[in-house]
């Protein structure tokens, strides 16, 4: 049995980590501040803390064992319109929070410390270039690929005088169950989920053509878990994603035929643009593969067809 700490567990993918640690019989010390995830969200068994992981002293004001085995840092702000909402709350959720997570691995004497970070790092990405590939040059467009950039910049440097072990993820377009359906500022399919949950047209902000790389939570959470034991991954970078390119006329298609929709013009409205918008690129998974013998299950109508089943059988959760 090990024991790990989940930042960021009472939100969408930190849930699922934390649920899927506790079933395979980890003990689990759950670290979030509530601020987008949600109380019911962390799993039955789950050591919950009520914390901002950005304030130092209230992270080391918790009570924790001697020795942690690993850490799975999650949390912070995760979408990239809303880090232009507030630069500086955006620095304080994500670089100033990692700093402080690592801080506490180092007190806690802990090996293994597996970070989050966003396939935002790379900014826009020419044609030639996709699927993209860890080596890719990174030129965030938004505060928030800066701060998640400047996060992997700093576990390098914060390792050298200690004897973590890090791995370090980028996460492509993650979807699926337990996503916040009031939350229009972070998750593109959740985003037009919520629209056809409340029976409304779905408001698109950007071209049609645009594309991303869509994977489910289940996948991400696998190669999240495989990685931990495996000495392939220390010290290493990975992208994770499905190395598929999904336009979105294609995610909105999808979700027509899903909710039995058929007037394409009666329930899109493509108005406006999102800042920091990218035209969109895909991941290059060799790398992750290679390592972890790990590869997706889910595809894009199989993963949206599980989300709508699980938004049936939430609805009560987002009535206003």
């Amino acid at each position: 049995m090990a024991l790990c700490i989940v930042t960021g567990g009472a939100g969408f993918i930190g849930s699922h980590l934390a649920r899927r640690l506790i079933e395979r019989g980890d003990e689990i010390f759950v670290l979030d501040d509530l601020s987008t995830g949600f109380q019911r969200n962390v799993p039955e068994g789950a050591v919950f803390y009520q914390v901002d992981v950005g304030s130092i002293n209230d992270l080391l004001a918790l009570k924790f064992p001697d020795k942690i085995d690993t850490i799975y840092h999650l949390a912070g702000q995760s979408s990239g319109e809303a880090s232009f909402d507030d630069p500086l709350g955006d620095i304080k959720s994500n670089y100033i929070a990692t700093y402080n997570i690592l801080k506490l691995a180092e007190m806690k004497h802990c090996q293994r410390f597996i970070f989050t970070s966003s396939m935002s790092v790379y900014g826009e990405i020419g044609n030639g270039f996709i699927p993209v590939h860890e080596m890719h040059e990174c030129n965030p467009q938004s505060y928030y690929g800066c701060n998640k950039l400047a996060s992997e910049k700093l576990i390098n440097v914060f390792i050298k005088k200690t004897g973590i072990r890090p791995t370090i993820f980028r996460l492509f377009n993650v979807y699926g169950p337990g996503q916040n359906m009031n939350n229009l500022k972070q998750g593109m399919v959740s985003i037009y989920m919520s629209y056809l949950m409340k029976d409304v047209p779905i408001l698109v902000k950007g071209s049609l053509d645009r594309f991303r790389d869509f994977i489910y939570v289940d996948d991400v959470v696998d190669g999240l878990i495989r990685s931990e034991p495996c000495e392939k991954t220390f010290g290493e970078v990975f992208n994770i994603g499905t190395g598929q390119s999904t336009t979105v006329l294609e995610v909105l298609q999808t979700l027509l035929k899903i909710y039995q929709k058929d007037d394409f013009d009666r329930w899109i409205v493509v108005e406006g643009n999102t800042p920091g918008d990218l035209k969109g690129f895909s991941a290059d998974i060799s790398k992750l593969k290679a390592a972890i013998e790990w590869k997706p299950r889910y595809d894009i109508e199989r993963g949206i067809a599980e989300m709508k089943a699980w938004i049936d059988q939430t609805m009560d959760l987002w009535q206003d």
